[in-house]
């Protein structure tokens, strides 16, 4: 008499179904580490972003400060005069002034004022509260001239996860210069190059050189 089998039951055996969840479980560990690995790659791209906004942000003010500095050489000039311009390479403790001058350029949009309104800027490095390793980049504007009732100081911070700002002055022969005084020279440095460092995933270096028009080019009426 021949013997005779039942068929099989639908489903799946207990081997099968761990072999798909193991199956299961490389695939989806493989996809979450495509996706971690994107997610980092435009989260640092996005950091990138950021710092070199701020960055390009912090040095087109300055460019534009230097480009429209004041300057008129009086008789009797000491070193208080709103007109002198003093630079040093990095700025000496919390808080000091890296770099001050008189120029025409403002950051309000206020229209009223007239549009050659001098204001005394100057450029000071601090410590950020968060993080003693870093600084923020602070520009102080205080009107001086064409301006009637009481003067305010403006001030405003154009950076921050600063790591260092360093300036260097040439003349007009190109000599390189540390630091700059308007009132021992007597004139202005032909020529600042500025080196900004900023914190980031990686740190990063910008520059750029900004041209100052000579005395003789700069003097104006009052």
């Amino acid at each position: 008499m021949a013997r005779r089998f039942a068929p099989r039951a639908g489903g799946f055996t207990l081997l099968e179904i761990l072999i798909a969840i193991a199956i299961l479980a490389l695939v989806v560990t493989s996809l979450y580490g495509a996706y971690s690995g994107t997610l980092d790659t435009t989260q640092m791209v996005e950091s990138i972003r950021d710092v070199d906004q701020v960055a390009r942000l912090a040095l087109m003010q300055m460019v534009d400060d230097f480009k429209s500095v004041y300057y008129q050489k009086e008789q009797g000039e000491d070193t208080e005069s709103p007109f002198s311009f003093g630079g040093v390479m990095e700025a000496e403790g919390e808080g000091g002034a890296i770099v001050a001058f008189a120029t025409t350029s403002r950051l309000d949009f206020d229209m009223t004022f007239p549009s050659q309104r001098i204001n005394r800027v100057s450029y000071m490095v601090e410590k950020q509260p968060d993080n003693e390793k870093l600084y923020r980049l602070v520009r102080k504007e205080l009107p001086f001239a064409d301006l009637s009732g009481e003067r305010q100081e403006i001030l405003v911070e154009i950076a921050d996860g600063v790591e260092s700002l360093s300036l260097t002055y040439f003349n007009e022969d190109g000599q390189q210069f540390s630091q700059w005084d308007s009132n021992a020279e007597g004139l202005l440095p032909r020529l600042v190059h500025i080196r900004l460092q900023m914190a980031g995933e990686k740190s990063r270096l910008f520059a750029t050189s900004v041209a100052i028009r000579a005395q003789e080019e700069q003097s104006a009426e009052r």
